[in-house]
């Protein structure tokens, strides 16, 4: 079994880690960290386009 996870730097050629990643982590750590990544991404286009019709609650910048 093969894990790649996009948070991590340390895989050689970037070929992604067997079993567990070189840090450590395992593979179901490592999807539910991409899938945080990519949730905070959607959510700040989301943000920036409120902030662009003038809808920004200020509390959202800090929760991203």
């Amino acid at each position: 079994m093969s894990m790649f996870c996009f948070q991590c730097q340390e895989a050689a050629k970037g070929t992604g880690c067997n079993i567990a990643g070189v840090c450590g982590k395992k593979e179901d750590t490592a999807n539910l960290q991409d899938l945080l990544v990519f949730s905070l991404k959607g959510l700040s286009v989301v943000a920036d386009e409120a902030k662009k019709q003038g809808k920004l609650d200020n509390s959202i910048g800090l929760f991203i």
